[in-house]
């Protein structure tokens, strides 16, 4: 068997030499599929909120150290002196002119306790629990004050002034009548018992009272004595309540010399 090739299987060889040189050539990437297109758009997601801002608040300011009493504060306790506790009544009269109610019920009722035996120790009691709206307790005071001195004129005119802002017109009476027989030349007295004697419908009796008060410059009794001119009834003809009428006079308390009654 011969070794040499024929020609026609040379030429068979060749072919096939330059076809694998031609493979060598060929980019791999140009031969690799194409990925299929989607015929559909695609739609990008819509982007999500953003956040609200974050505010920058201004920086708060510092806390003040020192402490600013407000007016709402309430006031400082009402301290006695010493000087006050010498003579309570006294200095109860004082304070309760000043305006300062509760002081001066302090100090009236430190007069009591010191001096329970005395009529003016509790008429000042008397007066401050008025003053303070305590009505039932200002009668009760106003009693024993005039318990224990009859001749109380101004414990007398007290309890009377209050009997009639508690609607009690007989019992004031009683009271008024005698405080002008203890104390004639007080104005205001005469005055009050006017007002008992209205609120009873006595009214020749009312007008006397508001004469005698007139004498002694009493310009209220003037008006109350005008007012009822040619009247023939006032619980007839008042458009208001007979306790309306009039608010009865307050009266200072200058008895200072009273005559205490005295006790074993």
């Amino acid at each position: 068997m011969s070794h040499h090739l024929t020609f026609p299987k040379l030429m068979t060889a060749a072919a096939l030499a330059i076809s694998l040189v031609a493979c060598d050539e060929i980019d791999p990437k140009a031969t690799s599929p194409k990925p299929t297109v989607s015929q559909t758009p695609m739609v990008s997601p819509a982007p999500a909120p953003l956040p609200p801002p974050t505010p920058v608040l201004p920086p708060k300011p510092e806390v003040p150290t020192e402490i600013v009493k407000a007016e709402t504060d309430k006031p400082e306790p009402f301290v006695i002196s010493e000087e006050d506790k010498q003579d309570p009544i006294k200095a109860a009269r004082a304070t309760l002119e000043a305006g300062n109610k509760e002081g001066a019920l302090k100090l009236a009722q430190l007069a009591v306790r010191r001096t329970p035996k005395r009529s003016t120790a509790w008429n000042i009691l008397g007066r401050v629990q008025l003053q303070l709206g305590q009505r039932k307790d200002a009668i009760a005071s106003f009693e024993q004050a005039v318990e224990l001195n009859p001749r109380n004129s101004y414990a007398h005119n007290n309890l009377g002034l209050v009997l009639i802002y508690d609607k009690q017109f007989e019992e004031a009476v009683d009271e008024l009548e005698q405080a002008v027989e203890l104390e004639p030349v007080e104005a205001y007295m005469w005055n009050n018992l006017g007002m008992a004697y209205e609120h009873l419908d006595r009214l020749q009796e009312a007008r006397d009272a508001y004469s005698n008060a007139i004498e002694m410059e009493s310009g209220r009794a003037r008006d109350s004595l005008a007012r009822l001119k040619g009247v023939e009834s006032v619980i007839r003809t008042a458009k208001v309540e007979p306790d309306k009428l009039l608010v009865p006079d307050h009266q200072e308390d200058k008895s200072d010399k009273e005559t205490e009654t005295k006790t074993p």
